[in-house]
């Protein structure tokens, strides 16, 4: 209900916003229509809880079927990819006058990035092809679950309750910061499951002691690397940049943007580091069986 029904609200609210569409003209026509959107995805929500309990087992193909899948994804995934950066860099209260136009971006480049995701979700449904089929890389598909979860699940949950309060006028000046930590709480609650389902699918798809021991071993390495490369190579921009005096009130946006922008780049070489050391362990394992 809360990533669903308040989800889908929330998202129609954030990404009207994100897209310039909504503003002090178009305000109330955008609430009603988020506030549709959430009726909407609750009557799908009962409908969802009277099939769970009636054992029903729908078809997963077919045109109607496609639709039905797809439209709620174009909302919930693409929409609120968006809406989920949007929402919850306000409430984190990163997103404020100062930096609104800088999350602006970075909210439509995850609308794009799941746009993108959206598309090839509809192509893999209507060849039939299996994202999960065995011959799949365990770990890159993890990546791409998880990443895909922390955005949508994670920060989508508190961006849901930070959004959604605001389409219902539940959220106003008086009542901001109770919102703010009630949307906190909502994802920490929402960060705690997610480690859960990801320990349970270590679990259940590494299943040998040696592909477990693998997966631990990559994750130590690149969540250091992450943290030290990437945050590090964009931090060490923006930190030595004032050392020697060049980032100042004039310049501050230009150094953001080049931090940014090597922080950008390290990320793509902690990608292909990580795609170089998965091969190499594999090509190692598959020397070793040979032997």
């Amino acid at each position: 209900i809360v990533l669903e029904v308040c989800g889908g609200c929330g998202a129609i609210w954030g990404f009207s916003e994100v897209l310039t569409i909504r503003n002090s003209n178009t305000q109330h026509t955008w609430r009603v229509n988020a506030c549709t959107i959430g009726f909407i995805f609750f009557i799908r929500y009962l409908l969802q809880i009277r099939d769970f309990i009636d054992h029903a087992n729908v078809k997963n193909t077919g045109t109607k079927r496609l639709v039905q899948i797809f439209a709620a994804k174009l909302v919930l995934e693409v929409f609120g990819g968006g809406g989920a950066i949007w929402g919850f860099s306000e409430v984190l209260t990163l997103r404020n006058s100062n930096t609104q136009e800088e999350w602006r971006k970075i909210a439509a480049t995850f609308g794009a990035i799941f746009f993108l995701r959206w598309c090839l979700q509809i192509a893999d449904f209507v060849t039939g092809n299996d994202p999960n089929h065995k011959g799949s890389n365990k770990a890159v598909r993890l990546f791409q679950i998880f990443s895909a979860k922390l955005v949508l699940e994670v920060f989508g949950g508190g961006g849901a309750i930070w959004g959604a309060s605001e389409a219902l006028t539940l959220r106003v000046p008086d009542t901001q910061e109770y919102f703010r930590g009630f949307a906190q709480a909502v994802a920490i609650v929402f960060f705690g499951r997610w480690l859960i389902q990801m320990k349970n699918h270590v679990r259940d798809n590494f299943g040998a002691d040696e592909d477990r021991i693998r997966f631990l071993r990559t994750y130590q390495i690149f969540s250091a690397k992450i943290i030290l490369e990437v945050c590090g190579g964009a931090g060490a921009i923006w930190g030595f940049s004032e050392v020697l005096t060049l980032r100042n009130a004039e310049t501050v946006h230009t150094w953001r943007y080049i931090a940014l922008t090597i922080g950008s780049i390290f990320l793509i070489r902690w990608f292909m580091q990580m795609q170089d050391f998965i091969a190499s362990v594999e090509h190692a394992n598959s020397g070793t069986a040979r032997l």
